[in-house]
């Protein structure tokens, strides 16, 4: 791996950090703004993803969907198809509109979290930056 791809890579960590950052931010303030906070944990799990195909030698699609980016990652390493988003995916594009506003409860904004840090731990596990 060359130094300016080990950045690149980082670089991708970084914003899906904030993403994280953002959400549990959002989570211990009231009034609690939870499609906010459900669309930052999708942000990050889909930048984890494309960072672990950037690091596989993957082009990265110009996508959302989370089901195709885990598929396109269990494709290199089944470990990816035990990720189980649920609906996360609704909250990439959908949902930051007025016309199909999800109002989700505090408990699946939790899980949704949890599954950004469970995705986030996977890739870091699989990816070598030495």
């Amino acid at each position: 791996m060359t130094p300016k791809d080990r950045e690149y890579i980082l670089k991708w960590y970084e914003k899906a950090d904030h993403d994280i950052r953002n959400a549990r931010m959002v989570l211990s303030y009231e009034p609690l703004i939870l499609d906010t906070a459900c669309f930052h944990c999708q942000q990050s799990v889909e930048k984890y993803l494309k960072a672990y195909l950037f690091y596989k030698g993957e082009k990265i699609p110009k996508i959302h969907d989370l089901t195709k980016l885990r598929k396109a990652c269990a494709d290199l390493d089944a470990d990816f198809d035990l990720i189980d988003f649920k609906d996360l995916n609704a909250y990439a594009v959908e949902a930051r509109y007025p016309d199909n506003f999800i109002e989700p409860s505090a408990d699946e904004t939790k899980e949704y979290l949890q599954i950004a840090e469970d995705v986030k731990k996977l890739v870091l596990n699989k990816v070598d930056l030495s």
